[in-house]
Order: structure tokens, then sequence, then C-alpha cells
């Protein structure tokens, strides 16, 4: 739901845009509120679940994502549709970062990697039909109509909490919710994205991009005081303690860093050099989803089998290889290339992806599942940030010092080719943390 919702959106900017009259610098706090709320609370949400349990928070999280689609849906003013984008953001964050919690406690352990691997293609599935529903309904319906489709979808979410959630069996915490933790992880967040956001209009220098720095490193002075003097923590530090979480974690974060960064410059690439329309842009961009949709489970089931470094090496080395070959895109590419390109670097992401969460979540007691996956989720937001923050400002350098190399598009083929390079240079130092990492996971309770 929050994937398809995310998708679907992209597609509708340009128009929402024009009918509320105000400029792209303006209608792109649409996304960056909601993107801005989401990483700030997931973590939060991940430890009051743990005390309140799965049903609490898919039902508050449903209730507040329809609320916030109402909003959005009856807005007049951009002011107000930003609202709603928060509101339903909330929602969001109280259940979209709990599948891999919810799917650990679901399945047994010998088939856990297989329920992950369901559950990113589903997140796959949301990626693939987003943009072109998004385009049918716009050509029929006015935009409204993006947000108005969640209703039903989140009746029917609520339906199936209420149906099936009670057969879950869950110890309630006494446990409360460490404030301090919470509101100095929050603003962490908040600072730190908001900061790498800047940097696509600002320059490192500019005292907005140092302000963010500044309250993000304070505030996260305060939660490690908050985590390390108080006995109710909020995710607790000896999580990290364990190399085998540890390094899924830093893993994770090189995947998503390597490649969301050239990503982002892809569809630039298709419109201002290969001159190609939207609806065609659209389908090179789904080739990605689609190889994960197909190669995730099949990567799920292989983990509970093989294990999971065999699986996390190749799919890092396919993301490598992947985007290597988008390195050397050029004026005169085909689409068979680039077509090819884009399904093998699918193909690492979906090999990557299920055995390093199945892994992630399996070094993990039972009590700590919820906040891992709220971990999961949050390392993702970060390192999609830092990439796309890199890539932007790295882009923007470089297209200014070749100038000189000719017409527009060879000045961006130019300008696109170091960024894609520190892809894959940061895609090899995620090999090689997968490298030095083995498959016996050892318990988190049990590390002291």
């Amino acid at each position: 739901m929050a994937t398809l919702d995310g998708s679907i959106l992209n597609v509708a900017l340009p128009t929402i845009s024009e009918s509320l009259n105000c400029d792209i610098h303006v209608v792109v706090w649409v996304v960056l509120a909601y993107s801005l709320t989401l990483v700030s609370l997931m973590l939060p949400f991940g430890a009051l679940t743990q005390i309140k349990g799965y049903g609490f928070a898919y039902k508050f999280g449903y209730v507040a994502f329809m609320v916030g689609s109402l909003i959005c849906a009856f807005s007049h003013s951009i002011s107000f549709l930003i609202v709603g984008r928060i509101v339903q953001a909330t929602g969001t964050a109280m259940f979209a970062a709990l599948g891999p919690g919810m799917v650990t406690m679901v399945f047994p352990k010998e088939e856990r990697g297989k329920g992950i691997g369901l559950m990113v293609m589903m997140v796959a599935a949301g990626f693939m039909v987003g943009p072109p529903v998004g385009g049918l309904l716009l050509k029929f319906l006015p935009w409204q109509s993006l947000f108005l489709i969640n209703i039903p979808i989140g009746i029917f979410g609520l339906y199936m909490v209420s149906k099936y959630f009670r057969l879950l069996t869950w110890q309630p915490s006494k446990r409360s919710l460490p404030l301090l933790g919470a509101v100095a992880i929050s603003l962490t967040l908040f600072a730190l994205v908001f900061g790498l956001n800047s940097l696509h209009n600002h320059l490192l220098t500019d005292w907005q991009v140092w302000l963010a720095g500044l309250i993000s490193i304070a505030a996260f002075g305060l939660f490690i005081y908050a985590e390390t003097r108080s006995e109710n923590v909020l995710i607790g530090l000896t999580l990290f303690k364990n190399k085998q979480f540890a390094g899924a974690i830093a893993a994770q974060a090189a995947h998503f860093v390597a490649s969301s960064g050239p990503f982002v410059l892809i569809p630039f690439y298709l419109e201002k050099v290969r001159n190609l329309s939207p609806s065609q842009v659209g389908l090179y961009l789904v080739i990605v989803p689609v190889a994960m949709f197909l190669f995730a489970p099949l990567a799920g089931r292989l983990s509970d089998k093989i294990g999971y470094r065999i699986l996390t090496i190749s799919g890092m080395m396919g993301l490598a290889i992947g985007l290597f070959m988008l390195s050397r895109l050029d004026v005169d590419s085909t689409g068979l290339y680039l077509a090819f390109s884009l399904a093998i670097v699918g193909l690492g992401v979906g090999l990557f992806s299920t055995p390093n969460s199945s892994a992630m979540m399996g070094a993990v007691r039972e009590d700590q599942r919820a906040i891992t996956s709220s971990i999961l989720a949050t390392n993702r937001n970060i390192g999609m940030s830092i990439g796309v923050a890199l890539a932007t400002g790295l882009f923007s350098y470089f297209q200014s010092a070749y100038q000189s190399v000719g017409n527009a598009q060879a000045v961006f083929v130019a300008a696109y080719r170091p960024v894609a390079y520190v892809g894959v240079g940061v895609a090899l130092l995620g090999l090689l943390l997968c490298l030095v990492r083995n498959d016996a996971v050892k318990p988190i309770d049990s590390v002291q």
C-alpha cells in the first residue's frame, strides 16, 4: 500500500502543480513532507509496536492513512495537501516498517527467507503497478482520485487486520515508551534527511545545511545519552554489538547509497538525452521492480536452504556489474543495452535484499523484531537520501566542469559518468562487507 501510494503520486506532481497554481519547488514539499515525517517516526513507532502489539500498529496506521488521504483528496490549496501528506505519513510510519518483523513472527525459522521474499515481491508489485495506475486515473479522473483510491484499500486492510490479527499471540509489555530517546532520534533523523535534501538546492556551505547538520549531531548526542543512562531504552545499543546484525545493516546502507544515486538521474537521461516520452520512460523504469518481483522470492527460498552469504555476495556483485554497465551509457546507447543493464541491477537487488533482511531478522530476539524492522526501514531511507544527495551534488559539480565538451546531451553524459562510478565503488564496498560475513547467525541476546 505504501509503495503503491508513493509511486502513483510521483506521476501526478506536474498535474497537481498546475491545478493548485504552485511552482515545482513548492509542490516538491508534497513528497518531502511525507518522507521527513516517515523517516523521523518509524523508529519510535517501532518501539511503540513492541509495547502495544502489531494489531494496534496496523489499525492506527490504516486509520491515520485514510484520514490523511481524505484531507489530501479535498484539499484546495497546497498547504492543506501538505498537511494531509503529513497525516498520511504518520499512519504509514506505524505499519510500513513492520513487515519483516511480522513475517518473522508468522513464518517458522526455516521459512523466514520465503516469507520475506514474498513481502519484497509485494513491495516491487507496488512500484510496478503504481505508475500505470496513476497515469490511467489521471487520464480519466482528476488528481484527487489518486488519494480517494486509498480509502477502499484501507478499509480492506482494516478488515483483514480485524479478522486475522486476533490469531496472533502477543504478550503486552508493561514498559512505557522512552519519550526522551524517541524525541531525540526523531529530531536527529528529521534534521539529517532535511539537510541532505537541502543539498539539492543549496551549497554545502549554506547555513541551512550546516544548521540541519548541527541539530542532527546534537540530537543524536542526546539520544545516545538517553540510551546509555536509562534501563528503559528505545532501541538498545547492544543490538549493534552483534557482528552479523551490524554487517547486515552496513551492507544494506551501501546497497541503497550505491543504487539510489545513479537511478535518480536515469529518468533525466532518458528524457533529455534520448528524448523519450514520459510513457516510454516509465517502461524502462519498471524493469528493475519487475526483476525484483521475479527474483526476490526465489532468493528468499534459497536463503532458507543455503544461507544468506552466497546470495548477498551474488546480489551485490550483480548490482556493481549493472551499475558499471549503466556508467557506460552514451548519447547513442541502444535501448536494448539500457534494458539489459537495468535488468542486471534488478537481479542484483532481488538477490541481495531478501537474504540480507532475513539474516538481520534472524539475529534478534522475538521481542526485538518490531524495532529491528523499523531500523531496517529507517536505514533504507537514510541510505537513499545520502545516495541522492551525493549524486545530485556530484552531478551539479561535473555538469559545470564539463560545459565545454559539447552540446547539452554530451554534457549530461559526461557529468553522469562520475556519479555512476561512485555508485559502483560503493557497491564494491558493500560486496566487501558481504564477503567478510559468514552464515552463522549468533542471537543478539547472547551478546553481552
